[in-house]
């Protein structure tokens, strides 16, 4: 019985790494502890600020990766915030971005305020101003907003822009371009050692923006998210001050060559997801310049990564974000913005951060078709509350029982509990499987 156990381990190898193209991870933005899941580089380099004003995760818009920043800005020397992970080799990058004003009405609102995603070669410091070195930034960006309308790229363009930006030993060479929407998807395509960017906007295909021939990044970079804002008081500021200091009202003194300009950030920079996935260098392009249209076409490129990746689909179940408080009956605690029915299949996030609630159910009885409890999630069934499982159960967290808990989980439902079921005095426990 040993021989077919060994053989179809064999298969399920070869199956796996002979795949073009496989999840490394993705984020629906929906867990509001999420924000420790990024790096964040103003700390993983040393710098000590945080030129966000403000980010959160399903915070402010559930669902969404909101990032909102003080005066900052990426270009030559300026470095402003990156939220990060790594990714090595060959790889897709995909997003989808709204960015708006501060006040939510209208596109954003002063110079060169746009948001998107950066592909960077990783430093070595950890000591921010002590260990930085001008001329070392080294990036491709795709971004969209308000960039500028003198620009020589696209003299009189008018906003919304898109800001396509590679920058080799802080030298950077950015394009302007016109669109006419606030919502992209962006996709950063790496093929060592080329870098393609594309987007699409909503209800349209892919299209190729730029290509890029980047020899000089790094086997394993970082990818994320980047927003930045009010150029015209950034440029007043030298770059070792400009990354160092966090530039709003409260500087005192303000080192700016123009001190009397006020400090105008405008924009909102939000993500629905992020999603990398690994990818291979087509055989078919072995030898083949991609710069060149005419080795490799864009119909040829879209072909290939274009709408033939989808989207990741989001999560069908219900997720409990607690982001207004304890309570199960309020709408606004979970990402749907609706309560759960006995239809439905329920996650329960983690609460290990201040800024989730733990959740506590009321004291009815609810059913459920299944229930996900996260690692560092705790769930409270107070006395008098009863819940039922009618269908898959698992336990990463913690359920504190003081009343009533039944999980029917039948022969074609797993049970699984690598938590913590805490039966307290009047509780009553039954798995029924």
């Amino acid at each position: 019985m040993s021989a077919p156990r060994y053989l179809f381990v064999f298969w399920l190898c070869i199956s796996l790494f002979s795949a073009e193209l496989y999840a490394q991870w993705v984020d629906h933005f929906n867990d509001i502890c999420g924000p420790s899941e990024w790096i964040d580089l103003q700390e993983s380099e040393g710098w000590n600020i945080q030129s966000l004003e403000n980010h959160d995760i399903s915070q402010t818009y559930p669902g969404r990766f909101m990032l909102m920043p003080y005066t900052v800005s990426w270009y030559a020397n300026w470095r402003g915030p990156l939220l990060y992970k790594m990714a090595y080799g060959d790889f897709v990058l995909t997003t989808h971005i709204t960015v708006t004003n501060r006040a939510e009405d209208d596109i954003p609102g002063s110079a060169y305020s746009l948001g998107g995603i950066m592909v960077r070669n990783p430093k070595t410091m950890t000591n921010g101003s002590e260990d930085w070195v001008p001329g070392e930034e080294d990036y491709v960006f795709l971004s969209l907003g308000r960039a500028a309308n003198n620009h020589p790229s696209c003299p009189g363009c008018p906003a919304p822009h898109f800001e396509v930006k590679s920058t080799i030993n802080s030298n950077s060479a950015l394009i302007i371009s016109s669109i006419d929407t606030n919502v992209v998807d962006i996709r950063m395509l790496r093929l060592s050692p080329y870098v393609l960017v594309l987007y699409r906007f909503p209800g349209q295909a892919w299209e190729v923006h730029h290509r890029y021939q980047r020899g000089d990044l790094m086997d394993t970079v970082q990818v994320g998210m980047v927003t930045y804002t009010d150029w015209d008081k950034v440029f007043t500021y030298e770059p070792a001050f400009h990354n160092s200091h966090v530039l709003n009202e409260n500087l005192n003194p303000d080192p700016s060559s123009n001190p009397g300009m006020p400090f105008s950030p405008n924009i909102i920079t939000s993500y629905d997801f992020m999603e990398l996935l690994n990818a291979s260098f087509p055989s078919e392009w072995d030898g083949l310049n991609l710069l060149n249209e005419s080795d490799v076409s864009d119909a040829e490129i879209l072909a290939l990564f274009g709408d033939t990746i989808p989207i990741p689909n989001p999560p069908s179940e219900m997720i409990w974000l607690g982001r207004n408080n304890q309570d199960w009956n309020d709408a606004d605690n979970w990402l749907s913005g609706d309560l759960p029915d006995m239809s439905d299949t329920v996650n329960i996030n983690t609460c290990s951060c201040p800024e989730a609630n733990c959740v506590v159910l009321p004291t009815e009885s609810i059913s459920l078709s299944g229930l996900s409890i996260a690692a560092g999630a705790i769930m409270t069934i107070p006395a008098g509350a009863t819940l039922t499982i009618n269908g898959p159960f698992s336990n990463d967290g913690t359920i504190i029982i003081e009343g009533n808990l039944t999980v029917l989980g039948g022969l074609e439902n797993s049970v699984s509990n690598r938590g913590e079921l805490d039966c307290r005095n009047g509780g009553i426990l039954s798995i029924l499987e």
